[in-house]
């Protein structure tokens, strides 16, 4: 469902679209894990909502997770399709570093990285993304679909993106059933502990 929801979105754009095809730097056994952090295929356009899938710079804000938009593709001069950008210049929301350029203060160049086996640019496309990569952030707003069946921690991690009710948009609704199980489930129940104890902590 996300895959297929951003790339009706990039079509929307109707603007061309830049393939990025990753490339084995070295041979090296079990590193799967890191391999995974960098996408086999990244697809780049003006406008397009992106998301960091890697930590490069954290003080700053160019962390896993960091919500952006890219403003433009740079190449090398004589570079070839599928060939990676020699740097994508985006827009991220949360970058408090310093100022590539004065006029757009939240504007940074990221570049092609090496982790694992893989070098690639470390973006992904982002209008839509899972409940597992949403952890941690804050959204302004946000739709979600929790689908047909409860799994643990991941509905209450999903509503818990946004800072007010106002904020959320809840694709299909779910039964009083559901809610009464997802209510009393030993997650929200630790939750609701740790909460209580945060809060007497405070007083």
């Amino acid at each position: 469902m996300v895959r297929s929801h951003n790339k009706k979105m990039l079509r929307k754009l109707n603007r061309p679209v830049a393939i990025s095809e990753a490339t084995n730097v070295r041979s090296r056994p079990n590193v799967e894990s890191e391999d995974e952090q960098l996408e086999k295929q990244v697809l780049l356009c003006k406008g397009q909502q992106i998301m960091l899938t890697t930590n490069i710079w954290t003080k700053a804000g160019l962390i896993n997770g960091a919500l952006g938009e890219v403003v433009d593709i740079v190449y090398q001069y004589g570079s070839k399709p599928l060939d990676i950008s020699a740097y994508v210049i985006t827009r991220i929301n949360n970058y408090i570093g310093p100022s590539w350029n004065p006029t757009y203060p939240k504007v940074v160049p990221i570049t092609p990285i090496s982790l694992g086996n893989r070098k690639q640019i470390p973006l992904k496309m982002a209008w839509a993304i899972t409940v597992h990569k949403s952890q941690g952030l804050t959204l302004q707003k946000a739709t979600i679909d929790i689908g047909a069946i409860e799994r643990q921690g991941l509905t209450f991690t999903a509503m818990s993106r946004v800072k007010t009710l106002d904020s959320l948009h809840i694709e299909t609704g779910f039964s009083f059933e559901r809610y009464c199980k997802m209510h009393n489930s030993p997650y929200t129940i630790i939750r609701k502990q740790e909460e209580a104890r945060l809060q007497q902590r405070s007083l």
